[in-house]
């Protein structure tokens, strides 16, 4: 029995030594895997639970909040109502952004990872917590950018796409660009000003005519369903004056168009004024003051004289 133990020695020690060498190693994978496939950033977090954003980006800071009827955008004493795909964007990004690397619990070599003169972060908030988050500089390997959780005391990196929503962006990047609440199923009148046209358009029996003080005639039911189509989604490119003190500036005192929707107790007005550029007009809306600017094919599509509308 002595002899073969002896003689089997060797080989045990060696699986012995083996057994504790694979304990060690399935024990570290264990603990990298805590760190590093941590999966979700924000584990559980669900869209509806998300209450408010906070943005610090570009110079600016700002808010999105939640309320009954949607999203508002509060940035210093302004509130105005956000948009409410752009939000949406940013909860996805939320609720899916995963960690591609853990990094560090430690606090005192923050600087490494650009935390520490970060000029972007970004806080959301659930009726019972808040999540801060400093993003940092981009990861020197990948596409991934550094991210100091605060709530969690980690250095993570993420995939730059959870970010594009939160770095460089301005208020203006998440304000409602939808400029008319226009219901075009219930819309019974328009009329249309372009130079020396002036012309009414009335629904009647379900079909559209053009008035005048004489008489009344049928028009090309698609080209006012072009109309209406378009301008239930006139959408503005760009918020150009909130408090313009000379509409002249945007040709808005000596309007180059104007067209207004009528429906029961209920009237929206869209002004032209000259053109931005190549691709934009000046525009306001009826009772309004502030500026906007909008694709020149909002002016295109108006008729530029009766015939255009007729039918032949």
């Amino acid at each position: 029995m002595i002899t073969y133990l002896k003689r089997f020695a060797g080989t045990v020690i060696a699986l012995v030594i083996f057994l504790i060498l694979l304990g060690s190693v399935l024990l570290f994978n264990r603990d990298k895997q805590t760190e590093n496939n941590l999966e979700k950033v924000f584990p559980g977090i669900k869209s509806e639970e998300i209450t408010s954003i906070d943005i610090k980006s570009a110079g600016s800071e700002f808010s999105l909040k939640k309320n009954d009827s949607g999203w508002l955008l509060k940035s210093g004493s302004k509130q105005l109502k956000a948009d409410t795909v752009a939000v949406e964007n940013l909860i996805r990004d939320i609720r899916e952004m995963e960690v591609e690397k853990f990094v560090s619990r430690e606090s005192n070599n923050l600087n490494e990872y650009g935390i520490v003169e970060s000029e972007s972060e970004f806080s959301f908030h659930t009726k019972d917590k808040e999540y801060p988050v400093i993003v940092g500089d981009k990861s020197p390997v990948g596409s991934g950018i550094y991210i100091y959780d605060l709530g969690e005391g980690r250095v993570l990196i993420v995939k730059d796409r959870y970010l594009w929503g939160f770095l460089d962006k301005k208020p203006g990047d998440f304000r409602e660009r939808k400029l008319l609440a226009l219901d075009k199923d219930k819309v019974t009148g328009i009329s249309v000003k372009v130079g020396n046209l002036n012309m009414e358009l009335a629904r009647k029996g379900g079909k559209w005519l053009e008035v005048t003080d004489n008489s009344s005639h049928l028009v090309d039911q698609k080209k006012v369903g072009v109309l209406l189509d378009s301008f239930s989604e006139l959408k503005a490119e760009g918020f150009e004056d909130g408090e313009p003190a000379d509409l002249n500036k945007y040709g808005l005192l000596d309007p180059t168009a104007e067209i207004v929707f009528y429906s029961e107790g209920r009237e929206e007005g869209v002004v032209f004024g000259k053109r931005k550029d190549e691709v934009n007009y000046y525009i306001k809306l009826r009772y309004e003051a502030p500026v906007f600017s909008v694709s020149k094919d909002y002016f295109k599509i108006l008729p530029k004289n009766s015939e255009e509308f007729l039918i032949r």
